[in-house]
């Protein structure tokens, strides 16, 4: 009980699992997880089922959870706070009786799960209707709060959620809906996420508009990586999040374990330092390159972002756009690069019906997709010269005609750009237009190649391995020390790009096994601003010294926060360490 008291007390990030078997449970306290909650629905995702099995009568839920939670998680756990998930609707459950007993053997608290929340339609109406809605959990939760324990409340939306605070429940839990597992492209995945954020501030700013000291924790939805939850609380105010799935459907303790750890790397004082929404970066010269992400996004003058290939400059303007006024308007990309001159004019302004051979109905352009939202235009150099000049006089009238077309349509466009090359060479060769370049740049933002970022190799890995890891559904293998020195000391000329198809590499042909250094030689070996033979693949001592003491100083000598940046074991940091 105190643990948690202290805990809501606090100001840093909560997280949470939520395990359906003992070794899940022992192997998320291992992880230093802050609560741990004993639910329906991981005891059939541990027999391979989803967690919506816990919806059907297949058996007493809450004869289920005691079982799990006597029998198997309480003989494995030492000090974590406790939660058992009960459904409130089960009419032959002594409550009183079963809280006392709680009591007795030290559970910390219960909360409302499986809840009516997951249903809707008529049949949620027929529960309300005859006294099993969410009344009944809420008449638990205070039942049980008024017996000595916490509470957690789950609910669904802002209404619900205001009930539960009403209510005076400890935590709300803020649930996103079922993990979404299914494999979609990196693009639909972080628009799901985008819509995510969007829902969690509707529901926190309506509770926290009648309820200012309601602290919400989410669970579920589109947070499946590490890197998601980051992305949220940048964007958001939650002060915690619970994981199902995306903690316990790992196979292996080992795994389980690694993953709470790289959830626990977001408690508020580490990301500050490291993270900045989706980009990583210790200080210098990300932070820099952070602290300019900041003030463009408070204006909508023109951005240009300068950077070699990969290095993610898409990111950035993803960011500048999500910090923005426009936040909630959509980011609309494209891609300038090898394309003509009709198709760049029709892509940018759209055209109209018989514009031109082909045009058999009108296009709308992606200027008039982005009115009063922000177009970011990748590779903006490569644009052909005529459409330059179309380009120039929309950013000066804030207006264009489509293809074809006589009639002006005024825009509201707040533009990013981005390039690879030399404007201080393509401007006296004649392929880009000086006035042009002068509209792009109002702020310059230069993003750092991978070779200027050798400290924040590391830490890149781990969250790739990470990603891989889910994405093959294999645990990720521990590196060996010489390899993390050997892909330090390689320049990187394609950059964070380059490093995703190593990575992604040792998935391909490892499947979960220690990787080797023969699986990279042709990538390793190929730099083509310089020959081969000055690439050097050794391990360097000094330098990795030199990497330990710089993050164990930056964590304040926090050697397990040090060790988890550095993707690394406390037991290597030592060794690390002692080299000299």
């Amino acid at each position: 009980m105190y643990t948690f008291t202290r805990l809501l007390n606090s100001d840093r990030k909560i997280l949470g699992a939520a395990v359906g078997s003992g070794v899940a449970a022992m192997a998320t306290e291992t992880g230093e997880v802050d609560l741990i909650m004993a639910l329906t629905a991981g005891i059939y995702r541990t027999q391979g089922c989803s967690s919506l099995a816990a919806l059907m009568p297949y058996a007493s839920a809450n004869q289920q959870v005691l079982d799990l939670t006597y029998n198997q998680i309480m003989p494995r756990l030492h000090q974590t706070p406790l939660f058992v998930g009960l459904c409130a609707q089960d009419p032959l459950f002594d409550f009183p009786k079963n809280f006392l007993e709680f009591k007795q053997h030290g559970i910390c608290g219960v909360t409302n799960f499986p809840s009516v929340g997951f249903i809707d339609g008529n049949y949620r109406n027929s529960l309300q209707q005859v006294g099993l809605g969410l009344d009944r959990e809420m008449a638990m939760l205070i039942q049980a709060r008024t017996a000595g324990l916490h509470t957690i409340g789950f609910c669904f939306n802002a209404q619900e959620a205001l009930t539960m605070a009403d209510a005076q429940v400890d935590l709300l839990c803020l649930n996103l809906g079922f993990a979404q597992w299914r494999k979609t492209s990196r693009r639909e995945h972080q628009a799901a996420l985008d819509q995510c954020i969007e829902n969690i501030g509707q529901v926190t700013d309506h509770v926290h508009a009648h309820h200012g000291n309601t602290r919400v924790v989410v669970f579920g939805g589109p947070i499946l990586l590490p890197q998601d939850l980051a992305c949220v609380y940048e964007h958001t105010n939650i002060h915690g999040y619970i994981g199902g799935s995306t903690i316990e459907r790992q196979p292996a303790e080992r795994t389980i374990s690694q993953t709470v750890q790289s959830f626990k790397m977001l408690d508020a004082r580490d990301s500050g330092q490291t993270r900045f929404g989706s980009m990583l970066g210790l200080p210098e010269p990300m932070q820099r390159l952070f602290d300019w992400i900041r003030k463009a996004a408070q204006s909508d003058a023109s951005v240009l972002l300068m950077g070699e290939s990969g290095t993610g400059k898409e990111l950035a303007a993803r960011e500048i756009h999500r910090m923005s006024p426009r936040r909630h308007q959509p980011f609309v990309a494209w891609n300038c690069g090898a394309t003509t001159e009709n198709l760049a004019m029709s892509e940018l302004f759209g055209h109209e019906k018989g514009a031109f051979t082909g045009a058999h109905e009108q296009h709308i352009g992606r200027f008039e997709i982005a009115n009063g939202a922000t177009l970011f235009m990748d590779e903006v150099a490569d644009l052909p010269l005529s459409v330059q000049a179309g380009l120039l006089r929309t950013l000066q009238e804030r207006q264009i005609v489509r293809v074809g077309g006589t009639q002006t349509i005024p825009v509201d466009v707040r533009l990013i750009s981005a390039t690879n090359q030399d404007f201080r060479q393509l401007i006296p060769e004649g392929r880009f237009r000086f006035d042009l370049y002068y509209r792009l740049n109002t702020l310059v933002l230069n993003v750092p190649p991978l070779r200027q970022r050798r400290d924040d190799i590391s830490l890149l890995i781990h969250e790739l391995m990470l990603e891989f890891s889910e994405r093959y559904a294999c645990s990720a293998p521990a590196m060996p020390d010489e390899m993390i020195d050997a892909l330090t000391q390689y320049n990187w000329p394609g950059n964070i790009r380059e490093l995703r198809t190593v990575i992604e590499r040792i998935f391909v042909l490892g499947q979960g096994d220690i990787p080797q250094m023969a699986w990279f030689d042709d990538l390793l070996n190929f730099n083509p601003s310089q020959p081969p033979s000055h690439i050097r693949l050794v391990p360097h001592k000094v330098n990795r010294q030199r990497r330990a003491v710089d993050t164990l100083n930056a964590f304040d000598g926090n050697k397990a926060a040090a060790a988890r940046h550095l993707g690394i074991t406390r037991k290597t940091l030592y060794a690390w360490l002692k080299e000299i």
